[in-house]
């Protein structure tokens, strides 16, 4: 069985094979460079904390820090929590965010850091609905440094607004949150193990860690296509030699 050679087609479905193993390659290297983002979170995770202000450092510094183990002292200022839309569980309801002051108790500067406590169902979305939740006091809190969310252009077109007269919002920006309560926050947040909270809600160590890697079925998906391009550009060819 012969083939009939067409330069003009031949060359242009070279150049698509080409293409398309190039795309193979690159999705391979994308996932070797997945499972190394995914083993150094899996590291980090497991160290022991650190301080938030030290994370804060390293974090400007140029360092990854999302995800580090870190601890901070303060006073929580209930009086500027603020609800972010969430679920959890298949449940709808809020996430909690409350400034904790870090600042020195002798001192009337304030200097607020947003901690993310936990999650409550939209029976307790208010505060009075969860009053033994308020916890007082100098407090010792452990949890996961976290960088504000930032929403893309066309996730921000499509997300509803936020509701800062109802003191509701819809991205976790400490930010955003700040300033939808007059006070000053920066843009890094904690999100709290809850063993400061004693009460059932808002529930803490709830953070969701999802890291997609489908490198791997991209790949095949472009090594795939290269191959049914050959399969269809030989059939193609016996075909027109055959007519």
């Amino acid at each position: 069985m012969k083939f009939a050679f067409r330069p003009g087609l031949s060359i242009a479905v070279f150049i698509a094979f080409a293409i398309l193993c190039a795309l193979g390659l690159w999705q391979l290297q994308r996932l070797e460079w997945k499972r190394g983002v995914i083993a150094a979170m899996a590291e980090r995770m497991a160290s022991a904390p650190i301080s938030f202000d030290e994370a804060l450092a390293r974090e400007a510094a140029g360092e990854n820090m999302e995800y580090q183990p870190v601890f901070l002292n303060g006073v929580y200022a209930h009086e500027f929590e603020a609800r972010v839309f969430g679920t959890y569980g298949g449940a709808a309801g809020v996430y909690v965010f409350t400034p904790l002051d870090t600042g020195d108790p002798r001192s009337p500067a304030r200097r607020f850091v947003y901690v993310n406590r936990g999650f409550a169902p939209q029976d307790f979305r208010d505060a009075e609905t969860r009053a033994d939740g308020a916890v007082e006091g100098a407090l010792h809190i452990v949890g996961l440094f976290r960088r504000a969310e930032r929403k893309r252009s066309l996730e921000a077109f499509f997300a509803p607004a936020d509701q800062p007269e109802d003191n509701l919002f819809f991205i976790r920006d400490p930010e955003v949150l700040a300033a939808g309560r007059a006070i000053a926050a920066p843009e890094y947040y904690v999100d709290s193990s809850g063993a400061e909270n004693p009460a059932r809600w808002p529930k803490g160590a709830i953070t969701r860690i999802d890291i997609p890697n489908r490198h791997f079925e991209y790949a095949l998906t472009w090594f795939g296509l290269a191959a049914a391009l050959v399969g269809v550009f030989l059939v193609y060819s016996r075909r027109r030699e055959d007519a």
